[in-house]
């Protein structure tokens, strides 16, 4: 009789430890117990191509960033000063016409004809007017009256953080290790990005940092950083004012020659998605916080259907070759080129394989879990 309550108490310690255990780890047992398989079809010819992003003004002031130009200008000519007479003297005017004559106010050009037009009216007008006598001593004054210049202008080149047709200012994704989420946000600023993936297992963590410019030339990367537990093990610093990038892992460091459009291993799938439409050579080094791969060959190897989410996605494979090193990219051109499959293979600094689960583009959520089809509080359970 003595023994079943320590039986009891048992059971009970390991229902407390397995309750214990489901609240710490509720968001992957929910992921494992409702995920759908991650499928793709096999390769195929391209029928699509990457979207032509727009890219940032760079020469537009740095004062007016992100500044959106004026619809329209109106400009106002005066023909000669306004001259005042006396109340006895009343002078002859000539009203201006009420369709106002139209110029782009930048091009000399059109504003040397609306000058012309204005001109030939004024004579015009003077033809019409009666002979004064060379002995009168009230001589006819025309006073034109201010002339209207108006035009449309052709909108200047938006800066892809405020143009409606852009690659956008803040993508949040998360991706699919297995059954372990992976979170990924890009935000793009003033000319500055901010790229950052963060994965957790248990009491560990997993953090990539990538930060720089992006603007006509794509993505230029300053800063690439490498956490485990929150904290730095490895970093690449690009200086683009040598041309060097600066490789610390751990206690050692070395410095390597940069080229134009070189890139670290995330900031990669951005530079394709920014300038993949328009990129005649695909070849670039590519960075980590602790090895630099020299001239890596990108190119386009095929498109696929892939099952993300409950949706088919049609993606274009950029897959880049290192010795036995490989860098796959999957983009998707009906969202701004977005990289929604990453698989790094990379030896000894480890390999993944990752899928988009759930996509939110300026705060726009466009791809959902597919769960969400069946518990609409599924996806804030699974983001908290």
């Amino acid at each position: 009789m003595l023994r079943w309550p320590g039986l009891l108490l048992g059971i009970a310690a390991l229902l407390s430890l397995l309750l214990h255990l489901g609240s710490i780890f509720n968001e992957q047992i929910y992921a494992w117990l409702t995920q759908q398989p991650y499928t793709e079809s096999e390769l195929k010819k391209v029928t699509q191509k990457l979207s032509d992003i727009a890219q940032a003004d760079d020469a537009r002031p740095a004062g007016l960033k992100g500044v959106k130009p004026a619809d329209h200008q109106v400009v106002y000519l005066h023909h000669g000063p306004v001259l005042h007479k006396k109340p006895a003297e009343k002078p002859v005017v000539l009203a201006a016409k009420k369709s106002p004559v139209r110029m782009v106010a930048s091009s000399p050009p059109a504003a040397e004809r609306v000058a012309s037009s204005v001109a030939v009216a004024a004579s015009e007008v003077v033809k019409e007017l009666p002979q004064a006598s060379a002995a009168s001593s009230v001589k006819p004054v025309v006073v034109i009256a201010s002339a209207v210049v108006e035009e449309e202008l052709p909108p200047l080149k938006e800066s892809p953080l405020v143009a409606e047709q852009t690659y956008p200012a803040a993508v949040e994704i998360t991706y699919a290790y297995g059954i372990f989420p992976i979170r990924m946000s890009w935000k793009a600023v003033n000319g500055h990005y901010s790229l950052k993936l963060r994965g957790a297992l248990f009491s560990k963590s997993r953090t990539f940092i990538s930060d720089g410019e992006v603007g006509q030339k794509g993505v230029i990367p300053h800063r690439f950083a490498d956490y485990r537990d929150e904290k730095l093990i490895n970093e690449a610093l690009f200086n683009w004012d040598d041309m060097q990038v600066t490789i610390k892992d751990g206690g050692s460091s070395k410095v390597e020659a940069l080229k134009a459009g070189d890139q670290d291993i995330f900031s990669a799938a951005f530079q394709l998605a920014l300038q993949g439409s328009r990129m005649k050579d695909f070849t670039f080094t590519v960075a980590s916080g602790r090895k630099i791969y020299k001239d890596v060959p990108f190119e386009i190897s095929g498109q696929a259907s892939l099952r993300l989410g409950d949706r088919q996605i049609e993606a274009i494979l950029l897959r880049g070759r290192f010795e036995d090193r490989t860098f796959d990219f999957w983009l998707a051109p009906q969202w701004h080129n977005m990289p929604v499959r990453m698989t790094l293979s990379l030896g000894s600094e480890g390999s993944f394989d990752i899928w988009a689960n759930d996509i939110k583009i300026n705060g726009e959520m466009v791809l959902e879990p597919p769960s969400n089809s069946h518990n609409s509080n599924s996806n804030r359970m699974m983001r908290r």
